[in-house]
């Protein structure tokens, strides 16, 4: 490291707090959180972290007050932040974070030209007039900085017609996110992806945009890697056509013959969620001796 050289960095509280954490040291990172002085130690003394809310983040990473950080796709729209993003992911198995309008089920509002003349409460503003602009529809904005989402949804109706609100789906339709809530989900803004971000002076420093991108890299890798897993089997030659149809991959197999024998080692990565149906598959075929395994990091 060059000496007294340090790269300022966001961590980010709320939801993907403890995901974030999890991912670095997925990466390799060794970190330790003092939940009393809100502090993050991290083994590369490259780093000195900060932390605080992605939408404080982005804005601080602009200004170069922060050389880069852990934010979110909302968290740069709503602040109008210019920062350059070097990696973005999602976090947790099937999930989906998405920007939501939704409204109580028993609303009189079903199409958004209902809006008109409504109220709508949000703790992103902006993002909530930009929509409205962009779809023509005149409707007010109330501003609401609830800790969790989805808390908005209790204020509506009583200070509300319907709010845009940050949900998270696990692989169910999204029309079910909220139905605890007994509210509907009228319009899906965005995907809200968590980014890793850096300014433009800081990327100009070879040494800084070199450790961020590493970072990235390394991130990126680990969390492809918390998805799949590695697959090793054996199949004779007879096999080896109709398995390799039912195999999926990043890229073809690893094929490799057996000394001596008409029967292959096969090699190949795979999604969690494709394996319980992959490995009975292959079962029938055939194939012998098939090993899952777990995988840190998968860098494509």
């Amino acid at each position: 490291m060059k000496k007294n050289k340090k790269i300022k960095f966001g961590i980010p509280t709320g939801g993907i707090q403890n995901p974030t954490l999890e991912l670095f040291k997925a990466a390799g990172y060794n970190l330790k959180f003092d939940k009393k002085s809100y502090r993050v130690q991290i083994d590369d003394p490259a780093f000195e972290c900060l932390v605080t809310r992605p939408i404080e983040i982005a804005p601080l990473v602009e200004k170069s007050i922060l050389d880069g950080g852990i934010s979110t796709e909302a968290a740069i729209l709503e602040s109008k932040a210019k920062v350059t993003k070097i990696s973005e992911f999602s976090y947790g198995g099937g999930e989906e974070a998405l920007i939501i309008l939704a409204v109580p089920e028993n609303s009189n509002i079903k199409s958004l030209k209902n809006l008109k003349g409504k109220k709508i409460i949000t703790r992103i503003p902006e993002i909530t007039k930009e929509f409205l602009k962009q779809n023509k529809i005149s409707a007010e904005v109330i501003f609401s900085d609830v800790g969790v989402a989805p808390s908005n949804v209790i204020k509506v109706p009583l200070v509300a017609d319907a709010t845009v609100e940050f949900i998270v789906t696990f692989g169910d339709p999204i029309e079910n996110a909220l139905k605890e809530f007994n509210f509907k989900i009228l319009k899906v803004l965005m995907k809200n992806p968590t980014v890793l971000i850096v300014n433009e002076k800081s990327l100009k420093d070879k040494w800084k945009r070199e450790k961020i991108e590493n970072l990235g890299l390394l991130l990126k890798g680990a969390r492809i890697g918390q998805e799949m897993v590695g697959l090793i089997l054996h199949a004779s030659n007879d096999m080896m056509e109709e398995v390799l149809k039912v195999l999926p991959a990043l890229k073809k197999p690893t094929v490799t013959r057996l000394r001596g024998e008409n029967w292959f080692d096969v090699l190949t990565v795979a999604n969690k969620k494709e394996i319980r149906n992959l490995i009975p598959k292959l079962k029938r075929i055939g194939c012998t001796d098939i090993v899952e395994f777990p995988l840190n990091k998968v860098v494509i």
